[in-house]
């Protein structure tokens, strides 16, 4: 986002920049909104949401340490941004809570997020990564994320194209979103949740290896 604006500033004149303040409003609801309905759509399995999250915040603290720390940023060659290191103070409490909130709605949960929660929680990430601009690694760090989304877009479109077409709605998955997939083909919960936050685990990693490959 700021690579358009800075082009927008070159090549236009000076409405260039309310062009590049517009654009800049629409991307950060576009991915405020979307990372909100994954981490919603996500929190359907006992501590599935909430330990996702809770990688992802581990992740996006360790990025915010490097990015307001200029010989880390300097070594890394990704923009330094001054003072963002105190958002780690944030991310922390963001982990603990998430912790904190995992004790009690592991498997089996003795509480529930709803969606008050799971929403807060997609939009913190959201605009913590917006902050310290990471927002272009969220399609790897927030993983699991995108791909509840997608699937339960595919399994709306395909069942309504289907109807459509044969006059009978059929389904790519067995249920949506995905986890609830591998729920109905007998999976135990515990298992799907933990290869779930394998998952994260990896994707968190790619995410911070990405800095160095850059």
């Amino acid at each position: 986002m700021n690579l358009i604006t800075i082009c927008l500033f070159t090549f236009f004149d000076e409405n260039a920049q309310v062009l590049g303040w517009i654009i800049f409003v629409i991307a950060v609801i576009l991915i405020t909104t979307a990372v909100s309905n994954g981490a919603n759509l996500t929190d359907g399995l006992d501590g599935l949401a909430t330990g996702t999250s809770a990688i992802i915040g581990v992740t996006l603290g360790i990025l915010a340490y490097v990015s307001g720390n200029l010989i880390y940023s300097d070594y890394l060659n990704i923009m330094y941004i001054p003072n963002s290191g105190e958002l780690v103070v944030f991310a922390s409490a963001f982990i603990g809570a998430t912790i904190g909130f995992l004790w009690f709605n592991s498997f089996p949960a003795q509480i529930f997020m709803g969606d008050t929660g799971s929403l807060a929680l997609g939009g913190i990430i959201a605009v913590f990564a917006i902050i310290i601009r990471k927002e272009l690694l969220i399609p790897v760090l927030c993983g699991i994320f995108l791909v509840e989304n997608l699937s339960v877009v595919l399994q709306v479109s395909y069942f309504k194209y289907t109807k459509k077409k044969y006059g009978v709605g059929k389904r790519i998955l067995k249920m949506a979103p995905l986890h609830h997939h591998f729920q109905k083909s007998g999976i135990p919960e515990s298992k799907i949740v933990t290869r779930f936050w394998i998952v994260g685990l990896i994707l968190a990693v790619v995410t911070i290896v990405t800095l160095k490959l850059r």
